[in-house]
């Protein structure tokens, strides 16, 4: 039942890539609203239940809040920009390299060595990216720009997981992630100001696609991985989160009637395979469960 509750959590997150494609509002605006809708529903239990750890917390530890929040906002920027000039299944493979991305952050900073399961992973994924660069190349520059983008958002999750794995030796996954979503939202008030961006006069249904990713893809999503921590190894749940790329290709083709390319399906394929198999390398020496672990606690709504 837990397993299966897993992979229900996996099709909320897909939705993400769904609800961006649903609205018309910049992409910009749908995350400020996003992070907006989720820090107003988090302050409530964070007043009542949580605060005597807010009262404790040290100024450097609201200082790399501030960080995770910024790239975590930069992160949910550049994946929705994305998704206006390339494939669904391309930008979601892409931004998932974030696990990858991490992984080797880890290994490179504790002086890991790499064996050679892990080096199969390493090529795996760079042939799968390499692929499905390829695949859009005869499709016009508009393409390769939201491929780049989408390995992009990869690099700021990326940071901000690894800022996350930090934090969360220390403080709660409540306390955390309503501060890194309020800074997030800061981020992205700030760029919206400088770039002349309004914060209102958008469509309903706009606004419905914000709310929407806050429940089905913050709360029903990543909230349900660090729930799942508890009682499923690292290596599962690992695993179950490639399927985001799946589900959300499966999403695009039955709402929007988009067919992944040959290449870029095989190229996720590779590329999600070379994943799994440098997560099992990671679980396999500890480095999976101090890093993959934390960062599902630490994106308790980060990630798409």
């Amino acid at each position: 039942m837990k397993k299966l509750i897993m992979i229900l959590g996996t099709v909320s997150i897909a939705m993400s890539a769904i609800f961006v494609r649903m609205s018309s509002a910049p992409s910009i605006v749908l995350v400020f609203y996003r992070m907006l809708f989720a820090v107003l529903i988090l302050i409530p239990m964070l007043a009542i239940k949580f605060r005597e750890e807010i009262k404790k917390l040290k100024i450097r530890d609201i200082l790399w809040c501030a960080c995770g929040g910024l790239f975590l906002g930069l992160h949910f920027t550049a994946f929705f920009e994305s998704l206006k000039y390339t494939s669904i299944a391309a930008s979601v493979v892409l931004v998932n390299m974030e696990a990858f991305i991490v992984s080797i952050s880890l290994v490179l900073w504790c002086g890991e060595k790499i064996p050679r399961k892990g080096i199969f992973g390493i090529g795996a994924v760079f042939l799968g990216t390499v692929l499905i660069a390829v695949s859009d190349m005869g499709s016009g520059s508009n393409v390769i720009f939201g491929d780049a983008l989408a390995l992009l958002g990869a690099f700021f999750a990326s940071a901000y997981t690894l800022i996350g794995r930090s934090c969360r030796t220390h403080i709660s996954t409540s306390v955390y992630t309503c501060f890194v979503y309020g800074f997030a939202c800061l981020t992205v008030c700030v760029g919206m100001l400088f770039s002349g961006t309004p914060f209102t006069g958008y469509a309903m249904a706009d606004y419905g696609a914000a709310f929407g990713m806050t429940i089905f893809c913050t709360f029903f999503g990543h909230s349900v991985y660090s729930w799942g921590l508890k009682y499923l190894s690292a290596s599962y749940i690992s695993t179950v989160k490639l399927m985001e790329s799946f589900f959300s290709a499966l999403f695009g083709f039955f709402i929007f009637g988009e067919v992944p390319a040959a290449l870029v399906i095989l190229g996720g394929v590779i590329a999600i395979g070379g994943v799994a198999a440098y997560s099992q390398v990671d679980t396999a020496r500890g480095v999976d469960s101090s890093g993959s672990v934390d960062k599902a606690a630490a994106v308790d709504g980060g990630k798409v």
